[in-house]
């Protein structure tokens, strides 16, 4: 796939790419079983090999938290429940089928013949302690909190699994499809502790993992996988290199199948104009583009244990330093069902600065993000030219005060995107009103009015608030060589990187 890429700016803060958006239609799982490497294709001495800068931090999926992690989580667990990233109705994946049996009863049967892909059967018994596990760990970050309205769960046999939920919970399927109900094996993982990466990598997803260091995780298309979409690859690997330079030559030397995230840019521009001028749309090296539509948000989130967080007058101050350049309007980014324009884009905003001294603060930022130290910088700029704040920048600093995040949420709802909001209200009141607002939402039938109001209030709730700063929405881009196709199955619930898509060309 192609489409036109030409230099945008986003006010004075940030510069990123315009692109015309396409969306990616494809099969969505047809029980292939793993193809072997055709002639020409990568060879054992190269696998087929995917490049980012991202980095797989844990392979526990309760403690995903990251893009990263996503990546291993998304393709060697499985879930009750899958997604697609274009906002439908959550389908079985893990599970035969999944209904509510009644508004506070949602019921999943699982088929007679599932296994880990260590040859342990998998049963409801698993399910329940993954799932509880999740929710005991509740890892800072994580998809755990989707889970709050269950109760307890139920196992009446081996196949049948019982949620009972403490509320009418309409987004509880979503809460399914996302990492913390990844099923592990109850055998294998510590019910009270997050497993390490030196451990056993357990699941019964469409790939096992052959292995993982630091920068490498190389996977083994699993032959025993029953779900929604098998792997149609062998064996791959998932390099994370340590900027876009390093990617960008290993696509001009033949070292890379595919390209997720990772390049700058510059990088990007330099591809798309040798593709615009290529016959065949692809780029010296052979490369063709896929483009996700709006998937890459950045936002400012305020980390919940800041002692700045609390000040109104300072969360004021940031948001309107911000606002000329903002190109975002809402905590729930556009294509995303329920999108209600909340936060003032545009023109000059009063900056009210009542305090005397200059308040010291930390800005995090991902290293691995392309562009991401830049845009941190030019943060940085606006904050400090209201003469009422000082900014360090902490690469990497999960304990900084703001954290400038290239977020995908766990799945493409309004109620994921808000979860940052719904789980640290500044205040008992601010507390109250966001609660009442979220009950609505979990409460609303999917595509009501009532959902898309009860979505608005929660968004107009998270402009007061402004623990969450919305920055820019645009497209991901994902470069593909001539050996191999990606389809729609690639991508998970939140645009997270799926495999099952991703095929050799015969």
């Amino acid at each position: 796939m192609s489409g036109d890429l030409r230099p945008g700016r986003i006010g004075g803060l940030i510069a990123l790419l315009t692109v015309a958006g396409m969306l990616i239609t494809g099969c969505t799982g047809s029980g292939d079983r793993p193809e072997p490497s055709p002639s020409g294709s990568p060879t054992p001495q190269r696998p087929f090999t995917i490049m980012t800068t991202d980095t797989v931090k844990t392979a526990d999926p309760a403690a995903v938290a990251d893009t990263g992690s996503t990546m291993l989580t998304q393709n060697v667990f499985q879930r009750l429940m899958t997604a697609e990233p274009t906002g439908r109705f959550p389908q079985p994946d893990a599970a035969r089928d999944c209904k509510f049996e009644s508004r506070t009863s949602y019921e999943c049967t699982l088929p007679s013949n599932l296994k880990f892909s260590n040859g342990d059967p998998l049963t409801s018994r698993d399910v329940k302690f993954s799932i509880q596990r999740a929710a005991r760990l509740d890892v800072a970050g994580s998809s755990a909190s989707a889970l709050s309205s269950l109760r307890r769960i139920e196992t009446p046999d081996k196949v049948t699994v019982r949620f009972v939920l403490s509320r009418e919970d309409t987004q509880f399927p979503w809460a399914l499809a996302a990492p913390a109900a990844s099923i592990v094996d109850a055998k294998v993982y510590n019910s009270d502790k997050v497993q390490p990466n030196d451990q056993p990598i357990v699941g019964s997803g469409p790939f096992t993992v052959d292995a993982l260091t630091k920068n490498t995780l190389a996977l083994e298309g699993n032959p025993d996988y029953r779900g929604h979409a098998p792997a149609k690859i062998n064996k791959l690997v998932i390099k994370s290199m340590p900027d876009s330079a390093s990617i960008e030559e290993a696509m001009t030397k033949g070292q890379v199948d595919v390209v997720w995230r990772g390049l700058s840019n510059a990088a990007q521009q330099r591809l798309q104009a040798q593709i615009s001028s290529s016959k065949e749309q692809v780029s010296k090296a052979g490369f063709s583009r896929v483009i996700l539509p709006g998937a890459r948000v950045e936002q400012l989130i305020w980390n919940p244990a800041s002692k700045h967080r609390n000040s109104a007058a300072l969360r004021n101050a940031i948001t309107a330093a911000l606002q000329e350049d903002r190109t975002l309007d809402s905590v729930v980014p556009d294509r995303v069902p329920g999108h209600h324009s909340s936060f003032p884009l545009g023109g000059k905003a009063k900056i009210k600065i009542p305090w005397d001294n200059r308040i010291q603060l930390t800005l995090g930022y991902d290293s691995t993000a392309p562009n991401s130290q830049d845009l941190a910088n030019q943060i940085r700029t606006r904050l400090e030219d209201t003469g009422g704040m000082s900014v360090l920048l902490k690469a990497d600093d999960p304990d900084a005060d703001l954290q400038l995040v290239d977020r995908k949420a766990w799945t493409q709802t309004g109620a994921a995107w808000l979860q940052p909001v719904i789980d640290h209200p500044t205040s008992s009141s601010a507390a109250k009103k966001i609660d009442q607002a979220e009950s609505k939402v979990r409460k609303s039938g999917v595509g009501t009015a009532s959902l898309s109001s009860a979505l608005s209030t929660l968004q107009t709730l998270a402009a007061k608030e402004r623990t969450v700063l919305p920055i820019s929405q645009t497209n991901e881009v994902v470069y593909v060589s001539r050996k191999a196709t990606v389809n729609g199955s690639s991508f998970g619930p939140g645009w997270q990187l799926g495999l099952s898509g991703i095929k050799i060309k015969k």
